[in-house]
């Protein structure tokens, strides 16, 4: 259910997916079949910012890169300042598992990276490995 998206490099791919917590924008490569890696975007960007990224990716790798809340095309909710970080990683575990995916290699950029820690930290039998 992916549609090419202009100004997208080849074999990128954007849609919005519904989690039960948000419409996450999402840009994808490679194969459903591969090995999942979930690029996490900093600050003041998107999941744009690894479009490249994603499209040099090897084909044994399953890119994903979400637009965190309030950024590039996903939706806005107000953030519970209280929780730290914990409202972008729920978003990220509730956009895991909409995939269907058990177990993720994470890689996070900048505030991408502190959203990673936190999610590792929640959810640490799904995290494959953290790249900062």
């Amino acid at each position: 259910m992916s549609e090419a998206s202009g100004g997208l490099p080849a074999g990128v791919t954007s849609r919005t997916v519904e989690t039960p917590r948000l419409a996450t924008y999402l840009l994808e490569s490679g194969p459903e079949s591969g090995v999942p890696v979930l690029l996490v975007h900093g600050n003041v960007s998107s999941s744009r910012f690894f479009d490249e990224t994603l499209a040099a990716l090897p084909d044994r790798y399953r890119g994903l890169a979400p637009a965190l809340r309030g950024f590039g095309g996903s939706g806005t909710k107000p953030l519970d300042a209280t929780r730290g970080l914990r409202d972008f990683s729920d978003d990220l575990r509730s956009l895991v598992e909409t995939l269907g995916l058990r177990s993720v290699h994470l890689v996070g950029w900048s505030a991408g990276g502190t959203v990673s820690i936190q999610y590792a930290i929640d959810h640490p039998g799904t995290v494959a490995s953290l790249t900062l």
